[in-house]
């Protein structure tokens, strides 16, 4: 059975972002030890940073 569509303002952004190689290395590892995706770990990132107060 297929997934309901969903609206246009509800989907997911795709963009291209860059890393430096230290830093993808640190994130792959971070990711297969808390064994979740990189979008994952990049989505929860970003809410704790725009979400801090400092």
């Amino acid at each position: 059975m297929a997934r309901p569509r969903k609206e246009s303002g509800e989907k997911c952004m795709r963009k291209d972002v860059s890393f430096e190689p230290e830093q993808y290395q640190k994130l792959i590892a971070y990711c297969q030890k808390e064994e979740r995706s990189i979008s994952w770990v990049i989505r929860k990132a970003l809410e704790v940073f725009l979400c801090s107060d400092t």
